[in-house]
């Protein structure tokens, strides 16, 4: 079996397979981290834990970012190519973009701190990517700052996509389809359409924002504004997060159709939390996202 990478070198960003001779020092000292007790890293559950295993390592790679940007969203597709032609993949985010690229919701200045140290990959440090997720931190950069320890609550782990062939597998490349970095530069071949998907969610959010603020302007009450919200949003769905995972191939449109919804199912729960009528609540937070500092998304 082959295995290839096809990585961003003029972006800075390198892939290290295990056939380099560079593989085994850089994993090693990964490894060396991953047992250490960083004082201030943010709690993961023992279940969610990526691992470095024997069976993920073939098709593993370590990411150096040589860039002088921090990355703040990624994802990375494996294609599999099978003996007999047929051809799958699987897609991970590896960085989500709702952590720093899409802050809605979260202006406290701390947290862009915080997260900007936990769930970014700054310049200098790197990564192993393997199917079953990634693994490393910042510390092989600096260690954090007083104000960026973690504080609140747990991380999970997020999750992978596609399908298999019982067909004997020829050749798998493992490929850096977009990177998000911390400024809203993106570069990759972005198949998975993560750069549409990301720049919907904002128009989305901005959208449903400036119909709170205007109605609320009008003198309309918490529970009126919601459902003007609701005429452009569509009632809240029990999925609506798979809309954006499964259909890679949407225009922009059905990409701002998909946050929408997503945006109804989450104003949806906000009144329902703790015990309900929590309509003026929700006004105010939906009114707050447009003082929501956003980057300037662009493609490099």
């Amino acid at each position: 079996m082959e295995f290839l990478c096809e990585d961003l070198p003029q972006h800075g960003l390198i892939l290290v397979p295990p056939a380099s001779p560079d593989y085994e020092s850089l994993l090693a000292d990964i490894q060396a981290r991953v047992s250490l007790s960083t004082e201030g890293a943010p709690p993961i559950p023992e279940r969610f834990r990526p691992r470095i295993s024997e069976q993920d390592r073939s098709t593993s790679a370590i990411l150096l970012n040589k860039s002088p940007k921090a990355i703040a969203a990624m994802q990375v597709v494996w294609q599999f190519e099978t003996a007999t032609g047929r051809s799958y993949s699987h897609s991970r985010g590896m960085l989500s973009a709702q952590n720093l690229l899409l802050p809605f919701g979260r202006q406290d200045a701390s947290w862009a701190k915080i997260f900007g140290y936990w769930q970014t990959i700054l310049p200098g440090s790197k990564r192993y990517l393997s199917e079953s997720g990634m693994i490393g931190d910042n510390t092989d950069v600096r260690p954090p700052a007083a104000d960026e320890k973690w504080r609140g609550g747990v991380v999970m782990g997020g999750g992978r996509g596609g399908g298999t062939f019982s067909d004997p597998v020829k050749q798998i490349t493992l490929v850096l389809d977009g990177v998000f970095f911390l400024d809203g530069e993106f570069v990759g071949p972005d198949s998975g359409k993560l750069f549409e998907r990301t720049v919907a969610d904002a128009g989305a959010h901005l959208t449903v924002a400036k119909i709170a603020q205007d109605a609320h302007n009008n003198g309309l009450t918490p529970t009126e504004i919601l459902g003007e919200i609701e005429k452009v949003t569509g009632p809240a769905t029990e999925f609506p997060a798979l809309d954006l995972v499964r259909n890679p191939d949407a225009t922009p449109e059905e990409f701002r159709q998909a946050a929408l919804k997503q945006i109804a199912s989450q104003l949806t729960r906000s009144r329902q939390f703790p015990q309900g009528s929590n309509d003026e609540r929700t006004v105010y937070m939906v009114m707050a996202w447009a003082q929501t500092v956003l980057p300037q998304f662009r493609k490099g």
